[in-house]
Parts: structure tokens; sequence; C-alpha cells
């Protein structure tokens, strides 16, 4: 079965996304798409933020605050929530992205990074820690 992206203009081919022939294709030139994940070599894609009316630094404030209400607790939620507002805005090649992760998933993680951290006085932070909720995002990062 071929998958084919939601507006129709791009299909997979088991490698990287292409443009869909079937369809007419896309309007102009471009080059091939790649796998979210795998960074195009020498392409030269386009990508783009579109800024809010506000940006994100009232959405960082609210996070900023919640996570100093919740003494901490609550910066899954806050991360998860700056996160989100900001793929909402990227497009890649002119196609959106979506944050798929959820604050609880991202929790377990913070506890987990946390209590090892406690453990090995900031050590495991230093050195696995910090990378464990960065994996978490880009891997909970897909096309719209």
């Amino acid at each position: 079965m071929q998958q084919i992206s939601e507006d129709g203009k791009w299909k997979w081919d088991g490698a990287e996304w292409v443009p869909n022939e079937e369809d007419g294709g896309p309007a102009v030139a471009v080059q091939p798409m790649q796998a979210m994940g795998q960074m195009p070599m020498n392409t030269g894609g386009d990508w783009a933020i579109q800024t809010a009316e506000y940006g994100l630094f009232f959405t960082k404030l609210i996070g900023f605050l919640l996570t100093g209400i919740t003494i901490g607790f609550g910066l899954p939620w806050a991360k998860c929530m700056v996160i989100n507002k900001w793929a909402k805005k990227v497009r890649i090649d002119g196609r959106p992205i979506q944050f798929t992760g959820t604050p609880m998933g991202l929790f377990g993680i913070w506890i987990k990074v946390c209590v090892f951290s406690i453990i090995t006085l900031t050590l495991y932070y230093w050195l696995f820690g910090y990378k464990k909720v960065a994996k978490y995002v880009d891997n909970n990062i897909t096309w719209a």
C-alpha cells in the first residue's frame, strides 16, 4: 500500500517523500522530501516559522509561572504547552509539523531524570538526563 500525504502532493516511496505525479505533482519543481528525522544533504529545503500575534513570549511566561507555582512539578505541562504552540507555527518545505507527546509521558521521563540525578549528585543529568527529554520531544514530532 502506498502512503500519500494528506494534501495529495507527496507520496512515500519507501525511502523518501517524492512528488506525486499521479496528482499532477507540485506546481513548481522541488527537491524530494526526506523522512522526518533524516536531514537532507545539500538539498536546501525551505523552512519557516510563522509568528503568532504575541509570539511564544506569553506562552513561555505562563509556563514559567506554572512551573514556579507547582514547585517544578508543572514543568512537563509547561514544556509541552510551549512545544505545541511552536510546532503549530513551523512549516518545513511548506508542510506543517505537530507535537504528539503528552505531558504525562514527559512527566515519567522527568521524574526518572530527577530521581537518578539526586542519587548520583547530578552526574546522571549531565551525562544522560538532558538528552532524554530532548529525545522524547524529537520522537514525538511528526508531519501534521
